[in-house]
């Protein structure tokens, strides 16, 4: 997999680098098969391709971040073998300590920008982009569309664990000029995800949009109408379950041919 990092020398994962560095890895052993020189080589790469952009959230050594991303590259290719030409992972400074939170979101907010850029560039060459995020890597690709002028961006947004504040695309509220910037938004959540309802509440003082879904359910049907739902309270258990639950990759494979639900529990 082409893996584009933002983290000084590669993989350090609680300093930003001044610059993405991108490299091939075998993620079967963590093994880098080739250094990709530019964002622009990388981009002639990508033209005429529908690519979809892996982005890990909160305390992740980088061998985890290859853990993660060689299994939903797996489900991928089970589920929709036929939907990408290209699956990138995006690895971002998000901290090796579950003590790093604020450092962390701090860093996420910095790497938006970078991540803003980067997307509009393949975009211009790119048939389209897809992009899944994971826990606070909701906060990287949030930060980078609401500093997008492009609308839109991104083609489907499947946003999972989103650990944000739960009422974030309501009128002036952080994200709210973002939802204009996707084609179809898609939020997974679960009331079961221990993480946000523990150490979110005690760190933000408030509910993750990955706990119960947005706050004001009867705002998102009125204000918006490319905002689709997903309760995943039966399916997954745990902060990481997204990953290998096959019920959501052939959820995200309907999706992709067919006019989804506003609400829909999996």
């Amino acid at each position: 997999m082409i893996i584009i990092s933002a983290r000084k020398s590669f993989d350090n994962a609680d300093v930003l680098g001044a610059a993405h560095k991108i490299k091939e890895i075998d993620l079967s052993n963590d093994k880098e098969i080739r250094t990709i020189e530019s964002e622009k080589k990388l981009i002639s790469e990508l033209s005429g391709k529908k690519v979809l952009i892996l982005v890990h959230g909160y305390n992740n050594e980088q061998d985890e971040v290859y853990d993660a991303y060689s299994i939903i590259e797996r489900k991928i290719s089970k589920h929709l073998s036929t939907t990408y030409d290209a699956i990138i992972g995006y690895s971002w400074p998000g901290g090796d300590n579950r003590l790093d939170w604020w450092a962390a979101k701090s860093r996420a907010n910095s790497v938006a920008r970078q991540f803003r850029f980067l997307l509009e560039m393949i975009g211009e060459k790119a048939v389209a982009i897809d992009v899944m995020s994971h826990s606070l890597g909701a906060r990287v690709v949030l930060k980078a569309l609401k500093q997008s002028r492009k609308k839109p961006l991104l083609n489907h947004y499947y946003c999972t664990a989103p650990a944000v504040d739960d009422e974030v695309f309501e009128d002036d509220e952080e994200f709210s000029n973002t939802t204009h910037k996707v084609t179809g938004l898609f939020v997974f959540h679960s009331k079961r995800d221990s993480v946000l309802a523990r150490a979110y509440r005690v760190a933000e003082f408030d509910n993750a949009l990955g706990l119960y879904g947005p706050e004001d359910r009867n705002y998102i049907e009125e204000n918006t109408d490319n905002v689709f739902v997903v309760n995943c309270k039966k399916r997954i258990k745990k902060h990481g379950g997204y990953k290998g639950c096959n019920e959501m990759y052939r959820y995200m494979r309907s999706a992709s041919s067919e006019q989804p639900k506003r609400f829909v529990t999996l």
